[in-house]
């Protein structure tokens, strides 16, 4: 298990990929403040630092000339927005809940998770990318995510059916 790296480690990677600070922060989901903030004590909390670490991660997949890879995450995240408007959902909420917690008692959280399978098929069918490549933007294995599609396919739930008509309309 590897370890999280400090904001002084973050800042120098950061540093030597050319990233802007604002562009780091808005692939994280953090506050530009709070970035030089955690820069200037030193520390910061863990979950930020994984965000940013995990931004990191993405840019760096870019930053040696994958730009599918990039192209990926954005769409992931774009595919939640949309999924999450149509759901009448709260975007921001769906994109920082962990889908690992699996706390499936926690209202927001089974709310989010709700977002994250319209997400998959939009990515996936709509979209066109491969259930690996969203598996691998969202964080979660492949067979999530192929769970996922499949059980919103196979979902009677009149809300879920006419997003999913809708979707459908738009990307046809």
């Amino acid at each position: 298990m590897s370890e999280t790296p400090d904001m002084t480690t973050i800042d120098n990677r950061r540093a030597v990929m050319k990233i802007p600070v604002t562009s780091l922060c808005a692939q994280a989901g953090i506050g530009r403040q709070t970035y030089y903030d955690g820069l200037e004590r030193g520390t910061m909390r863990p979950d930020t630092l994984a965000k940013l670490n995990a931004a990191l991660s993405r840019f760096h997949l870019a930053y040696d000339g994958e730009v599918r890879e990039l192209a990926i995450h954005s769409a992931y995240k774009a595919a939640m927005v949309i999924a999450a408007l149509h759901l009448q959902a709260n975007a921001r909420a769906a994109l920082a809940a962990d889908p690992s917690r699996k706390a499936t008692a926690d209202k927001d959280w089974l709310a989010a998770a709700r977002v994250r399978r319209l997400a998959y098929w939009i990515a996936n069918g709509m979209l066109g990318f491969r259930v690996t490549e969203v598996a691998r933007a969202a964080g979660v294995t492949k067979q999530a995510v192929s769970n996922a599609i499949k059980d919103l396919e196979d979902d009677d739930d009149p809300e879920i059916r006419r997003v999913c008509r809708q979707l459908e309309e738009v990307f046809s």
